[in-house]
């Protein structure tokens, strides 16, 4: 993969724009898959944007028994696939950042793919692409 997305962590001022940009996007239902956690409520208003790392080595998808969670040519771990997923939800405890979340309706996990309906043909994901007046939220890795 040429490019991820990071968004830095220092800059992030929890307004969930991402995580409204992101629930636009057509293939994921209405479903985000950024999430905004809060360090600590009591003490702060200090938040975190989640997004999926895209491991060269996904534990989740190596913890899968059915084989659900596949990773693209281009290094782009892709949420479960529906027809194989047997909804154990060992990816969702596996993964050491939190990412993989389970949704209970769709009886699937899912997480960011890097919107890759768009990306895999030269398009900007929908964050990046909703949040172009925020560019100094994302830098290259």
């Amino acid at each position: 993969m040429e490019e991820t997305m990071f968004i830095d962590p220092q800059r992030c001022i929890g307004c969930r724009a991402c995580v409204a940009a992101c629930r636009e996007c057509a293939t994921h239902k209405g479903y985000p898959m950024i999430f905004v956690d809060y360090i600590d409520r009591a003490e702060t208003t200090a938040t975190m944007p989640t997004v999926c790392m895209h491991c060269n080595e996904p534990t989740c998808a190596l913890v899968c028994p059915a084989d659900a969670i596949k990773v693209s040519d281009d290094g782009v771990v892709m949420s479960a696939l529906k027809p194989r997923c047997l909804d154990c939800r060992n990816c969702v405890n596996a993964c050491p950042f939190g990412v993989p979340k389970y949704n209970t309706q769709m009886h699937l996990q899912m997480k960011c793919d890097m919107c890759y309906d768009r990306s895999s043909e030269g398009s900007e994901t929908d964050v990046r692409e909703r949040l172009s007046h925020r560019r100094d939220l994302f830098r290259k890795v």
